[in-house]
């Protein structure tokens, strides 16, 4: 089984022993499915969900068989993951994860290997790769990427004036 982190346990919710989850998991709506099962901590324990709803920037949900708040503050500060299968990706998603260790390339231009992939604020992503062991930083969008192949194991970038002439 491949653990996947989708989020971190930040508070409860009421004294119904509603959870609150911080994420900026890519495919909520995969992750947080009523009926799902999520991985808690470091022992990874499962648990099912049993409500799941979104309020404010938390995903707040309960998980079955705790109605109670001091059933689960036991889970406080505890990271939160799902099996990947259960993501049921389809072979053309991927996850953050998966992009590192990648070679990444500006159109045929050899860049370095991404080492990290990042939100420095909710909506903003960022790919860090290394090159003779410096770090560089390019954002991760739509428009700077041209193809993500797994199969090949790169990254290719449009080439865009400005943005890699650090490198």
């Amino acid at each position: 089984m491949e653990y996947v982190y989708i989020g971190k346990i930040v508070s409860t919710h009421g004294i119904k022993g509603e959870i609150k989850i911080i994420s900026d998991f890519d495919y909520k709506d995969q992750a947080f499915k009523v009926g799902g099962h999520i991985y808690i901590g470091t022992a990874k324990k499962e648990e099912m969900i049993q409500s799941y709803r979104r309020h404010k920037n938390y995903e707040m949900i309960t998980l079955k068989n705790y109605d109670n708040i001091n059933q689960v503050l036991k889970f406080m500060k505890e990271d939160v993951y799902i099996n990947r299968e259960d993501l049921n990706l389809n072979g053309f998603l991927y996850l953050d994860s998966d992009l590192i260790g990648l070679s990444i390339y500006s159109d045929s231009e050899y860049l370095g290997i991404i080492t990290e992939v990042f939100s420095p604020s909710p909506n903003n992503k960022v790919i860090r790769f290394t090159l003779k062991g410096k770090n560089y930083l390019v954002p991760y969008i739509k428009n700077l990427i041209k193809e993500i192949d797994l199969n090949h194991q790169k990254v290719i970038l449009y080439s865009m004036e400005g943005v890699l002439e650090c490198v």
